[in-house]
């Protein structure tokens, strides 16, 4: 009895640990889509940020594209909704997923033509392009907005939300932040998820995993019960033979 329930307990520790492990597996940590240029350019185009005291982004990684785009990766240590409950839950979710409950959010900028991109309210691209006289054009919005660059060429994003979405409009509970720049590493890309957070929701990345953990564990138990079941029949089998080996001897 004891052993049996020793093998129950082990089989139920290998189907979590096997779960769990093809469920992160399939999530994957790859350098897909790294992007290793340089550009003199970087500097002079960088964000000028302005965030919510005490919610600070804590570095601004950089990418270079090989026609030249600039992408700026604005680091934030969490996100906090304000619900102590719902914060701890979309932490570990995030943590399950990503590989780390940091946020990441993405500025883009073209110098070639002073076009940029962002997302704002509900993930909401936008599309801007700065104007010589300092101003910029929401071309979603058709919309002017007045002194959003510096010196021409820094846009100026406001975070105005709490998972950290942008906007050119001014924000009053916001002051200038000077989060430190450089280069984002292939190390940084590894442990940030960024080829999850570039190319998939953090809906689709759970769906994808989980249903191919939960169909190779499910595959797995299936193997595990026909090799047993052969198993108890092989012995079945050689208790029939010897039982009727014995039966002759005593005939």
């Amino acid at each position: 009895m004891r052993r049996r329930t020793v093998l129950v307990v082990l089989w139920l520790i290998g189907n979590v640990f096997v779960f769990w492990a093809i469920a992160l597996t399939a999530s994957g940590y790859s350098l897909e889509g790294y992007l290793p240029w340089e550009s003199s350019k970087v500097f002079t185009y960088s964000p000028v940020l302005y965030s919510e005291p005490g919610d600070e982004p804590t570095e601004i990684l950089y990418m270079v594209g090989h026609s030249g785009g600039l992408y700026y990766y604005l680091v934030w240590r969490d996100e906090y909704f304000g619900n102590a409950l719902l914060d701890k839950l979309y932490r570990v979710m995030r943590g399950l997923i990503y590989g780390t409950s940091e946020d990441v959010e993405v500025f883009k900028v073209v110098p070639e033509n002073g076009s940029f991109y962002f997302q704002t309210y509900g993930h909401s691209p936008v599309h801007g392009e700065m104007l010589p006289d300092g101003s910029c054009l929401w071309l979603e919005r058709g919309l002017s907005v007045p002194n959003c660059t510096v010196n021409g060429t820094h846009v100026k994003l406001y975070v105005v939300t709490w998972n950290h979405m942008l906007s050119l409009l001014p924000d009053n509970n916001t002051v200038q932040v000077f989060p430190e720049m450089r280069h984002m590493i292939p190390e940084d890309y590894v442990a940030l998820g960024m080829v999850k957070r570039t190319k998939y929701s953090i809906a689709g990345i759970a769906f994808d995993s989980l249903t191919a953990s939960l169909a190779v564990t499910v595959l797995l138990n299936f193997i595990l019960f026909v090799l047993l079941r052969r198993r108890f029949l092989l012995r079945g089998g050689r208790k029939n033979i010897r039982g009727r080996l014995l039966f002759k001897r005593e005939v």
